[in-house]
């Protein structure tokens, strides 16, 4: 039915193993490009949260020397509130924050959805969690 040429042929398809490395990289390359993506879209969730808590311990630090006074309506927490989202609206423009001052201490936490802080991946392995940057200083005024 087959010829020698072709059962020689098909022999030695078999045995030889050239193209195997080729094959193998190829089978393993989509699991370094997730593990490429999960570290770069980590980074950029601790570079960005580095960035939010510099706002909010700047903001509570406003507000703890009286740099944000109440103007009639508007308490210093709205301000502070209103700070905070004014400068991270272009990194976290989802994020929501809660400033409240108990016994002379103001606390400002921010919830940011980590969509909101990671790069626009087609894997979007770290996309439903929650990023929470909290941070505490004493009101001097």
């Amino acid at each position: 039915m087959f010829g020698p040429g072709i059962l020689r042929f098909a022999k030695r398809f078999i045995r030889h193993e050239n193209g195997g490395v080729t094959i193998e990289a190829v089978l393993w390359m989509p699991v370094f490009v997730a593990l490429l993506c999960l570290v770069a879209d980590a980074s950029l969730i601790f570079g960005r949260q580095a960035e939010v808590l510099r706002v909010v311990q700047d903001a509570n630090r406003a507000m703890s020397v009286g740099k944000f006074g109440t103007d009639g309506d508007t308490d210093a927490t709205d301000v502070a509130e209103a700070y905070i989202k004014d400068r991270i609206n272009g990194l976290a423009p989802n994020a929501t924050v809660d400033t409240t001052v108990t016994s002379g201490v103001i606390r400002t936490v921010v919830t940011i959805p980590s969509s909101d802080l990671t790069a626009n991946t087609p894997i979007g392995f770290l996309d439903s969690l929650t990023i929470e940057v909290a941070a505490e200083h004493l009101s001097e005024a």
